[in-house]
């Protein structure tokens, strides 16, 4: 694993508490940049790979754990 443990720990044990904060650190960490923001979704690009979408809900502090999944399958932090 890279980046901040105590992060993936939590992305990991926890999916239903992630911020956006959180998967905005740990995209950048993973040298992703946010290349697009409107509205409630924000896109995530690095050279060479998918782009990541992540919604910022309007009735929550906290991120759908889909796209969580997401983040965690594309970063590869189960492995």
């Amino acid at each position: 694993m890279k980046g901040n443990e105590k992060l993936i720990e939590k992305f990991l044990t926890d999916k239903t508490h992630i911020t956006f904060d959180d998967c905005d650190t740990l995209l950048k960490d993973y040298g992703y940049k946010l290349s697009k923001s409107g509205g409630s979704h924000r896109v995530y690009h690095k050279p060479g790979t998918t782009p990541i979408i992540v919604v910022v809900p309007k009735k929550s502090r906290y991120i759908l754990s889909p796209y969580v999944n997401r983040i965690i399958k594309d970063l590869g932090l189960e492995d």
